[in-house]
């Protein structure tokens, strides 16, 4: 018998800044900051590699959604978290900082890279559901 962990976390955030890709002066540039509601939902599915991402924005009164399926995951030594997020038109990449709560979410690239990136500053949802954790018991 084979043990399977589901989790789901959820991220509230308020505040979000949109940067563009500038080819001619080689950086990103900021464009809009939004004080705006987005939820990010992160569910993973018997490991951190496999699951699905859910981006909820609010946006001039209407919701924008993105997301995509998990292909891959990453830690660096300052416990930053890296999701790889694919779906049927796009790849993407989603980056947890704890220590400065933000998360950056890459998308739109080419050969080179993302050319556009959002920086949402978040908090965990505090809602006692919002980390569901069950253990799905597999023959």
């Amino acid at each position: 018998m084979q043990a399977q962990l589901d989790t789901q976390k959820r991220f509230q955030s308020d505040t979000r800044k949109y940067y563009v890709w500038n080819a001619d002066f080689q950086k990103y540039e900021l464009v809009e900051t939004e004080y705006e509601h987005s939820i990010i939902d992160i569910r993973e599915i018997g490991s951190k590699t496999n699951g699905y991402i859910v981006i909820s924005m609010v946006d001039n009164g209407q919701v924008r959604m993105h997301h995509g399926s998990i292909y891959n995951f990453t830690k660096d030594s300052e416990n930053e978290g890296a999701w790889s997020i694919q779906s049927k038109f796009m790849r993407a990449r989603l980056i947890y900082n704890p220590k400065e709560n933000t998360m950056t979410y890459m998308y739109d690239s080419n050969d080179k890279r993302y050319k556009k990136l959002m920086v949402f500053t978040v908090a965990p949802d505090e809602l006692p559901d919002a980390n569901l954790k069950s253990v799905v018991k597999m023959d």
